[in-house]
C-alpha cells in the first residue's frame, strides 16, 4: 500500500504488511540466482519471508517505472552493500528499503527531484537496554536530550530510525556512522540534524507515521536547481 503521510517531492513510499508464516515461493520466482542464495542463508523463516517479499515487492515496483518483467530488473550492489539499478543515463529511480517484525518499507526516489534517499523501520521492543544503546550510539547532546524527556524509549526508537534513515540515504556503514549523526525533534515531524561530516550537508529527515508498536522515518537530499 503507498503511504497516506504528506512526503516531499520526488519521493513515494510504499508499506507491504507480513505474514510471517506466508508461503513465498511464488514471490521467490521473481528473484535473481544470487538474491534466492541470500534469502537461503538465513536461519530463521521469518528472516527469509521478510527479505524475499521486500525484494519482489521492490521488483515489481521498479519494473513499472523502468518497462521490464520483475525478474529482468538490474539491480546490482555498490558500497557497503547498497543495491541501484544498474541502467544507463541518470534517470533510474532511487530507491531504499528497510524491514522489521511483520512490516516493510519502500522508498523511490525520482533522480530529476533528490539525489539521495533512505527509509528506516523498527519494531519497538520494550527490553532494550536504552542507556547501553545511547552510550554506544548517540551524540553527547542526543544524550542529553534524552535524559529531559518522560519517555526514553520512544525518543530513543525516534532518533534511532532517523539515524539510520540517514546513514541509508547517504549509503554509509551505519555502524561506524552512528555518532556522525545527530537527531533531535523539529516541528511536523521533521528532524533536525546536526551532522560532522561535511559532505552530508542538505540532508533532510522526518518521522513517518508507523503502525502501534513501530518507528519509521525517512530521508533525503534534495536536488540543486541549476
Amino acid at each position: 500500500m503507498s503511504w497516506p503521510d504528506p512526503l516531499p517531492a520526488g519521493i513515494e513510499v510504499y508499506r507491504l504488511d507480513l505474514d510471517l508464516d506466508a508461503d513465498v515461493s511464488h514471490e521467490r520466482q521473481v528473484l535473481a540466482f544470487a538474491e534466492r542464495a541470500q534469502a537461503d542463508r538465513f536461519a530463521r523463516g521469518a528472516d527469509r519471508v521478510r527479505f524475499t517479499a521486500a525484494r519482489a515487492a521492490l521488483r515489481r515496483l521498479l519494473a513499472t517505472r523502468i518497462g521490464c518483467h520483475p525478474a529482468e530488473v538490474p539491480l546490482a550492489t555498490g558500497l557497503h552493500r547498497k543495491p541501484f539499478l544498474d541502467v544507463a543515463g541518470g534517470d533510474a529511480p532511487l530507491f531504499n528499503v528497510s524491514h522489521s517484525g511483520a512490516h516493510a518499507l519502500i522508498a523511490l526516489g525520482d533522480p530529476r527531484v533528490v539525489s539521495e534517499v533512505g527509509i528506516d523501520i523498527e519494531a519497538c521492543r520494550s527490553d532494550v537496554d536504552v542507556e547501553a544503546v545511547t552510550s554506544l550510539a548517540f551524540t553527547d547532546s542526543e544524550r542529553r536530550a534524552l535524559q529531559q524527556t518522560a519517555d526514553p524509549l520512544q525518543a530513543l526508537y525516534s532518533r534511532w530510525v532517523g539515524k539510520e534513515a540517514v546513514l541509508k540515504a547517504v549509503g554509509v556503514g551505519v555502524a561506524e556512522h552512528l555518532q556522525s549523526i545527530g537527531i533531535h525533534s523539529g516541528v511536523h515531524g521533521r528532524y533536525v540534524l546536526e551532522c560532522t561530516v561535511p559532505e552530508w550537508s542538505g540532508l533532510q529527515a522526518v518521522a513517518l507515521h508507523a503502525p502501534a508498536g513501530y518507528a519509521a522515518a525517512l530521508a533525503w537530499r534534495a536536488k540543486e536547481s541549476t
